[in-house]
């Protein structure tokens, strides 16, 4: 018989350090009857690490639609349902959405236990600002599909986090600055493990540091800085910076910082022209 709130529990689970998991995800690790991992390998050995012993399935991109409808079958049956990636926050370029999607439709409700994700990790320390930024995951392989992501890239006034192969990203970083220019940015390589790398600069200084290494090794995301308007817009600095400061009451350097990295320009130049406009100079 259906019991009357079905729930099953999308768990984050850590990109690396084991510590980074929560007492509330292994709380419901524990408690659930079964769990659904990516790859019950992977999840085999993290929760033999935790000491916890439960039944598992395999439910990947290949075969969600079939093990959706039976998870949410036992979860309709009053089964406590946990959900896990290989690493990081389910439904972050990782599967699950067919199984969200299936079961919203049957009065499913889905229970977010919150923890690591190499996309926040990654914008808490890339020192652009990411008071608003768009997430890509993994770019497409076909040169068409590329192409459509870096036209968007381009438009784009705000930064854009992709996820990318380490035997594809000094490619990918050189396509990039060819197509729409060499903007800041940020890259993290095996956030939270022994081996954590944080490089950030231009991407033409990110690609640098990266041909400098023997072999590129590890989980990759950056992050690109948005780009300045187009040439054919109306564009001028002095009103966009009148407008600013009219609204805010920040100092002139942090004010010059927010509209340089808004517009892909030398901070310098506007915090120069703030204080002109304040007669300061």
């Amino acid at each position: 018989m259906p019991v009357s709130k079905a729930e099953i529990f999308m768990v984050a689970t850590p990109i690396g350090n084991l510590d980074d998991i929560t007492y509330r995800a292994v709380k419901v690790l524990k408690d659930c009857d079964l769990i659904a991992a990516e790859d019950t390998r992977n999840t085999g050995k993290l929760l033999s690490l935790l000491g916890i012993n439960k039944k598992m399935i395999s439910m990947h991109e290949h075969n969600e639609d079939e093990k959706a409808d039976y998870l949410l079958a036992l979860a309709l049956e009053g089964k406590k349902i946990a959900v896990v990636s290989d690493a990081g926050t389910p439904l972050i370029s990782d599967p699950g959405f067919r199984l969200v999607e299936k079961g919203v439709k049957k009065g499913v409700v889905f229970v977010p236990v919150p923890g690591v994700s190499a996309l926040t990790a990654l914008v808490s320390v890339a020192g652009l600002s990411t008071d608003k930024f768009a997430f890509f995951g993994f770019l497409p392989r076909k040169e068409s599909a590329r192409n459509k992501v870096f036209k968007e890239l381009e438009s784009a006034s705000y930064p854009v986090m992709f996820f990318e192969s380490p035997k594809r990203i000094i490619r990918t970083l050189g396509e990039i600055i060819d197509k729409i220019g060499d903007r800041a940015g940020a890259l993290g390589r095996e956030l939270t493990k022994l081996h954590e790398e944080i490089i950030r600069g231009s991407l033409s200084q990110i690609k640098a540091a990266l041909e400098k290494k023997d072999s590129v090794k590890g989980e990759i995301c950056f992050l690109v800085n948005g780009g300045a308007l187009k040439k054919e817009e109306v564009y001028d600095l002095r009103e966009v910076v009148l407008k600013e400061l009219e609204y805010s009451n920040e100092k002139p350097k942090l004010t010059a910082k927010k509209i340089a990295e808004k517009y892909s320009l030398r901070k310098t130049d506007v915090y120069n022209l703030i204080l002109e406009i304040q007669g300061k100079k």
